[in-house]
């Protein structure tokens, strides 16, 4: 079994990866005072309840420079192998941008290529709401990147006096009658329209000699976002960790 990590801005999720897919699956918020034994002592909390004793590999993907090397130290601790680190050097496909592009879009755009027909867009509900286009080759063309639908709406509750927090629920009608369908409304509508809108946008910027690309919707908030999607996403939760998995396959030289 391969240890898969990713580690976010607020939380570092991981799996226990066998045969293509998931055994298990576990998360823990990202700490910005881990060091590699603290960082160690958490993910062997975490992992103690699935009872793996033998680990035959582990990979990270990390947007969290400041931790990546704590973090890579702790996984060597946990699984006694060293971890394949996600990078430009293990993926399968170029990267066309001006500027480096996280490893967490890296990620969504390796597990894209075995998801789906080039060419692509890959929308992440994160910390961040990210957007990746992929030309017909897998190519990375570009991203899109705006404040997550969660960070958007702590720092609406932060800022309104007053707007309380809600619970992240299915909304109701558009035109909501209430505070809390009001905020509903929303942040899920809106969400959507934003994925919608930024498909739409991208999609018309992209080749179109190379056809319509696919979309893909991921991250945390994918599944309660999705069904209100005009552009009806392809709803792939563990992307990033099949694009992990593709890499450390690709660095073991078994993919």
């Amino acid at each position: 079994m391969v240890l898969l990590v990713d580690m976010g801005n607020t939380r570092l999720n991981m799996a226990g990866w066998e045969e293509g897919g998931p055994v298990f699956s576990a998360e823990t918020p990202t700490d910005r005072g881990w060091n590699a034994g603290s960082c160690a002592a958490a993910l062997a909390k975490v992992l103690a309840p699935f009872g793996v004793v033998q680990w035959d590999g582990c990979a990270l993907s990390s947007v969290v420079p400041a931790l990546t090397d704590a973090v890579r130290q702790a996984l060597f601790s946990v699984t006694g192998k060293e971890p394949v680190v996600l990078g430009t050097s293990n993926i399968g496909f170029k990267v066309l941008t001006k500027d480096p592009v996280g490893a967490d879009m890296l990620a969504g755009a390796e597990g894209a290529l075995a998801r789906v027909p080039m060419p692509a867009i890959v929308a992440d509900l994160g910390t961040a709401t990210t957007f990746c286009a992929q030309n017909k080759a897998g190519d990375v063309l570009g991203v899109a990147i705006a404040p997550g639908v969660a960070l958007s709406l702590d720092a609406l509750v932060d800022r309104a006096s007053h707007l309380r927090a809600i619970a992240f629920e299915p909304p109701g009608p558009a035109i909501g009658t209430t505070t809390a369908e009001s905020m509903q409304s929303g942040v899920i509508y809106g969400a959507a329209c934003l994925v919608d809108g930024m498909f739409r946008r991208m999609a018309a910027e992209m080749d179109p000699a190379e056809g319509a690309p696919s979309l893909i919707l991921t991250g945390g908030l994918a599944p309660l976002v999705a069904p209100y999607c005009e552009t009806k996403p392809l709803l792939a939760p563990n992307l990033l960790l099949e694009g992990l998995c593709r890499c450390y396959l690709r660095a073991k030289g078994e993919e």
